[in-house]
């Protein structure tokens, strides 16, 4: 199926609307990554606070009941006091972190796991009652409560590593050095809880000092390069905390306590002096800690205003530009529609009204100013406008042209008219001088009347360019004649007129200005039927009044017509069109259309009843006026041809009734044509 093509309007709409469409899609995005940035920074603030610092809190009390419980294992019941207070403030801790953990509103992947590590971490609290049941029973060594509890922290740091994530890198690369840090201090807590026991019972259990020597070997390990990836000033106050002499002398403490091997009956150190060492290291480490995240935080806040300032620049910037496009692109775009709809209407106006009549006018032969006639249109100053131009110098020249055409229209029918008037003029003076030929044969016919009859049917055809030509003729100072008249001279100036039988005429009466064009219509259709029909066959007219006026038959026995031939012929015979030269042949056809459309006398061509065509002329009311007084009945014997001189000798064609004769016998019929080449 074959696509109905676009509009211009459609293609100037499309063509403004993809770039506008563009821009809007790409502000739309830049809008919602501002926004999905701005929610990320937001949702940092709620991982903060119901994730991260409960899980630092429930982390510390962890660490803390871990040294107590190692240290209640280690000194028995006297510590159980301090270990079921401490039990208290880890549960509280835990309730808060669950609580808490509730309330997280994070969207993305890393939402997700931060979710799936919450709800791991809510499964290992079954764990810790497991270790304190067992601590309690006193079924565990210290080395297994330290290595219990320090698989729960471990499930607690996954939570706080999961959180880390955020939309900046800077912002994203503190929190983890804060987590990779808090991990180096769980170490620190890890090796406090193997010397509180140790210290407190005097002695290293094998796997207690194993353990210690393998933390402290992590923990030398990760401090220094925990802190790789802070910025360059916080890495350089860490390496001056690492270097300072609290963490100096709790490096020497460890060295004493690993260098004397856990085979010795004592510990080296009292628990008096491992605390005295441990906890202002610890206090410093975590000091240094303690605005990790309000760092990240205040990273947050500077991306968060960044993210501001750039929404404000490339949101409004872009949202102006938007409006400015459509707004330019409505204003173009119906700038361009709407000087293109009225160069349409005018084109459209001047192919089918304004060009039209002015070439009509112009073949009337009314004289056109050309330059008050050419299109002019206010288009502005571009390409459609030269359009519109061209447009206007299209009609100028088209008008010129017809202008032209019509000037040798004009100048020719003024020779055809010229030729035609000194023709009627030359057969005028044939047929005077032919009048007064003397003498008669022994019919009564003079010799000179086949001569006379002929010139009279050439002055007819000189009429025809006449006609052509659109001059008058009018039968000027005879004044009306009966229609039965009429008849009898036309059937006169026939070639065959002995053949023409008459039916009944109406008695009516034709007004003068008519009386030539209805005597020459009814003689091309009387010479038609002649023509065209046996030269032994008759050709019959009869007139009768009919409501709408009198209607006149020309019948004819002769080969007839097509179906098709007919229907076109009554086609040219009702709507005459411009002659062209190329159907002179059926010139009759043509003069008779123009006769009775000039005079409204309706012409149709129909099949007679046996064979042969009937023309049915029918003359209007005011054509046909009925007569006062009868005129003589007009009979196939009062026909006979008779001098005929000028237009006014149509006078003595009146009364001739009484001078019949036949031609010779020996005349012959114009040869015979085929049915679609009548005259008309």
């Amino acid at each position: 199926m074959r696509r109905k093509p676009r509009s211009i309007r459609s293609k100037i709409i499309l063509a403004l609307l993809v770039p506008v469409l563009a821009l809007i899609t790409l502000w739309t995005l830049d809008v919602q990554t501002s926004f999905a940035d701005a929610a990320a920074l937001r949702d940092g603030y709620n991982t903060r606070d119901n994730v991260a610092l409960p899980a630092d809190l429930m982390v510390a009390a962890l660490q803390v009941e871990r040294s107590g419980s190692v240290q209640m294992l280690a000194a028995g019941d006297r510590e159980a006091a301090a270990l079921s207070a401490q039990r208290k403030a880890t549960d509280a801790a835990v309730a808060s972190f669950r609580d808490l953990s509730r309330k997280y509103r994070g969207s993305g992947i890393s939402a997700d796991i931060t979710r799936a590590r919450i709800a791991e971490m809510n499964t290992t609290f079954d764990s810790l009652d497991l270790i304190r049941a067992q601590i309690d029973a006193r079924s565990v060594t210290g080395d297994q409560v330290v290595t219990g509890f320090t698989g729960i922290i471990n499930v607690a740091f996954s939570v706080t590593t999961s959180t880390a994530s955020a939309g900046d890198p800077l912002v994203e690369r503190v929190l983890r050095t804060a987590v990779a840090l808090r991990r180096a201090g769980e170490l620190l807590h890890q090796e406090d809880a193997l010397l509180t026991g140790a210290t407190t019972a005097g002695r290293f259990t094998p796997g207690e000092y194993k353990l210690l020597t393998e933390v402290v070997g992590a923990l030398r390990f990760q401090l220094p390069t925990a802190s790789s990836t802070l910025p360059a000033p916080d890495q350089a106050a860490f390496r001056s905390m690492l270097g300072s002499p609290t963490f100096t002398a709790l490096r020497a403490a460890e060295d004493q306590v690993i260098a004397a091997g856990g085979a010795a009956e004592t510990v080296p150190i009292t628990q008096d002096v491992w605390k005295a060492m441990f906890n202002p290291a610890v206090r410093q480490f975590y000091g240094f800690l303690a605005n990790g995240y309000d760092k990240a935080l205040e990273f947050s806040r500077a991306e968060r205003d960044r993210i501001v300032i750039r929404f404000g620049i490339t949101g409004v910037l872009g949202l102006i530009a938007i409006l400015t496009s459509l707004f330019l692109s409505i204003r173009i775009g119906g700038s361009v529609v709407r000087r293109l709809s009225v160069l349409q209407t005018a084109a459209t106006d001047l192919a089918h009204r304004r060009l039209p009549e002015t070439v009509q006018r112009l073949r009337a032969g009314e004289r056109i100013d050309v330059a008050a006639h050419t299109l002019r249109l206010s288009l502005g100053n571009d390409e459609i406008a030269r359009v519109g131009a061209a447009l206007g110098e299209v009609q100028r020249s088209a008008i010129e042209s017809a202008a032209g055409e019509a000037a040798m229209r004009y100048d020719m029918n003024k020779v055809l008219v010229n030729i035609a008037r000194r023709n009627q003029s030359l057969i005028d003076r044939q047929l005077e001088a032919l009048a007064r030929t003397p003498g008669a044969d022994a019919a009564g016919e003079r010799p000179a009347a086949r001569a006379e009859q002929l010139a009279v049917q050439m002055r007819r055809h000189a009429e025809h360019l006449v006609i052509l030509a659109g001059s008058a003729r009018s039968r000027r100072g005879l004044g009306p004649e009966p229609l039965a008249r009429i008849i009898a001279r036309t059937a006169n100036e026939v070639e065959h007129a002995e053949r023409i039988e008459f039916g009944p005429l109406a008695e009516v009466e034709v007004p003068e200005p008519a009386v030539t064009d209805i005597g020459h219509l009814l003689a091309e259709l009387l010479e038609n039927g002649t023509t065209f029909s046996p030269p032994d066959t008759p050709v019959r007219i009869s007139a009768h009044q009919v409501a709408e006026g009198v209607v006149v038959e020309i019948e004819d026995h002769g080969i007839g017509m097509s179906a098709s031939a007919l229907e076109e012929t009554n086609r040219r015979l009702t709507q005459p069109q411009e002659f062209d030269p190329a159907t002179s042949a059926r010139l009759g056809l043509f003069v008779v259309a123009i006769l009775a459309a000039q005079r409204g006398i309706r012409v149709v061509l129909r099949p007679s009843d046996g064979q042969g065509i009937t023309a049915t002329v029918t003359i209007p009311a005011e054509l046909a006026v009925p007569l006062t007084t009868p005129v003589a009945p007009v009979t196939g014997a009062s026909l006979r041809p008779v001098p005929v001189t000028r237009r006014s000798d149509a006078a003595r064609l009146v009364g001739m009734a009484g001078r019949a004769g036949r031609g010779s016998a020996d005349r012959t019929a114009a040869p015979r044509h085929a049915a679609e080449d009548r005259n008309v």
